[in-house]
């Protein structure tokens, strides 16, 4: 075989499917090389899988399904399948609620965590890493066809499943089918477009058996998806009983499966919250911060670091993982559809050369994180700032720098009387906006470092937010509060007719120099 081995999977439907076949590529020819022999490139139409190492496939591949048995109810389990590999959903959520209880009891004082009998309830009892996974696979009924995979494998030699295997990647390879057959069909939790008529020209019924669109169900790729599902899915629920689900799935540019199963581990574990538009942009935050902090500019011990293979040093963290891929599963009762596919961009605002360009990028994260874990969702006012900042990270280059621009205008135009009002919320520094608008937009530098442009900020600044502050802590003597000036700017500012805008900065200031 040659030193490295490269594979090929393309973008056929433009959604987390692409990108759960491709890690599940990658999960596979790791069983032969290693997690942190493997790396993920996204390459225009396609991810490329690359192999470090000289590898024979059929000598080195492990022929496992690579995910649990999931027994969804108490149905028997098939001979031959292994017990370790078995997770009973039943009792694990007995396990979950029995963990859930006690954590609520000790957060109202009914128990105390040091008790040792209390903290052997939570040893004991403490939630599988994949739990959430094997959550959302019940609940999108995606198991049988998992489930069928392990089946299909215990009834083959596994010298002969090997080879099979390694030809049907092949043929996938050339662009053929892969030839195999286990009997799996598309669900939506693997494939968001198997849904019913979207195989014709027009639906023809509703009959749920119709089975047009397995025409173009491959067992190999399928399967592929489902070991990338277990590797880099992040699923949350939604709603105010957990009916919705939201799946989101890194998006590889340049990092080895290792670090890539590093961030998505971490990534379904924070703290990430809210509805749509608030989930999403925690999540965009969390995983910048999570990357930064794996990378060679982090402080993790020696060694896990280059385990990780996640690099950093002259790039951004979306040179590593270009965005999120985000799929809404809406509850309708009995059922779940799928109500809304996007794509996030992850940061690309400034290049990391050195540690302290990590630090300011970790400072400015979390000052992003501050400000939009503040807003509430359920105020009409706020969730518009939500989705305000979720169109920021939809964009690149000047679109995200006028994106950004756009909504610190409209979060200072309500920031003032919300703090007014008492509430205690966070404020975008001058000095991180400036980093950031300036790498997104280097014209916008010469603008921010004006002499002029810094003044009349200043006057603003000082006569808002700044006379606020005073006023909060019983000052004397504070300037006017001008509750009305950001908002008059922003509904000036767009305005087809400049002259306007500078009116009305013009009687600002000269109000502000009287007041003077």
């Amino acid at each position: 075989m040659s030193a490295d081995l490269t594979f090929g999977s393309s973008k056929q439907t433009g959604t987390h499917a692409d990108v759960f076949a491709a890690v599940g590529l990658a999960d596979l020819l790791a069983s032969a090389a290693g997690n942190s022999s493997v790396r993920l490139f996204e390459d225009g139409p396609r991810f490329r899988v690359q192999v470090a190492g000289a590898i024979d496939l059929l000598e080195d591949l492990h022929p496992t399904p690579g995910y649990p048995f999931l027994q969804a109810k108490t149905e028997a389990i098939p001979a031959g399948i292994s017990s370790v590999v078995v997770v009973s959903y039943q009792d694990e959520r007995k396990r979950v609620d029995l963990y859930n209880q006690t954590r609520k009891a000790i957060r109202e004082k009914k128990a105390t965590e040091g008790d040792p009998g209390i903290a052997e309830i939570l040893q004991n009892n403490r939630p599988r890493a994949d739990w959430r996974l094997l959550q959302i696979l019940n609940v999108l009924q995606g198991f049988n066809n998992t489930n069928r995979i392990h089946v299909a494998m215990m009834g083959v030699d596994p010298d002969e499943l090997r080879q099979q295997l390694v030809e049907g990647l092949a043929r996938l390879q050339g662009g053929a089918p892969s030839g195999l057959s286990w009997g799996v069909s598309a669900v939506q939790l693997f494939n968001p477009n198997a849904a019913k008529g979207y195989s014709a020209l027009k639906p023809k019924g509703t009959d749920r058996n119709d089975r047009t669109k397995e025409q173009w169900t491959d067992s190999l790729t399928e399967w592929l998806r489902y070991r990338g599902y277990f590797a880099c899915a992040c699923p949350f629920f939604m709603g105010s009983k957990g009916e919705h689900i939201r799946v989101l799935c890194p998006v590889p540019a340049d990092i080895s499966l290792a670090g890539l199963q590093e961030v998505a581990t971490e990534l379904r574990t924070a703290s990430i919250y809210g509805n749509a538009p608030k989930l999403d942009a925690l999540a965009v935050i969390n995983l910048a911060q999570i990357l930064i902090r794996r990378s060679e500019f982090g402080d993790q011990p020696v060694g896990v670091g280059a385990l990780l293979g996640i690099h950093l040093a002259g790039r951004t963290p979306a040179r590593v993982i270009s965005g999120l891929s985000i799929t809404n599963y809406q509850s309708l009762g009995q059922a779940r559809a799928v109500s809304e596919l996007t794509q996030l961009a992850l940061p690309d605002w400034f290049v990391i050369n050195s540690r302290d360009d990590a630090d300011d990028w970790l400072a400015i994260l979390d000052e992003h994180r501050r400000v939009v874990a503040s807003l509430q969702a359920d105020h009409s006012d706020e969730i518009g700032l939500l989705i305000s900042y979720r169109r920021f990270l939809e964009q690149r280059g000047k679109t995200a720098a006028d994106a950004l621009i756009d909504f610190m205008g409209a979060y200072g135009a309500f920031l003032v009387p919300a703090r007014d009002r008492g509430r205690r919320l966070p404020a975008f520094t001058t000095a991180h906006a400036h980093r950031v608008i300036g790498g997104l937009m280097a014209d916008y530098v010469e603008i921010l470092g004006a002499p002029g442009f810094q003044a009349v900020a200043g006057a603003i600044r000082r006569a808002t937010v700044s006379a606020q502050a005073l006023k909060a802590m019983g000052g004397r003597d504070y300037r006017e509060i001008r509750y009305d000036l950001l908002p008059e700017i922003r509904r000036k500012r767009a305005l087809p007719n400049g002259d306007q805008l500078v009116e009305t900065l013009s009687d600002f200031l000269a109000s502000y120099n009287y007041e003077n």
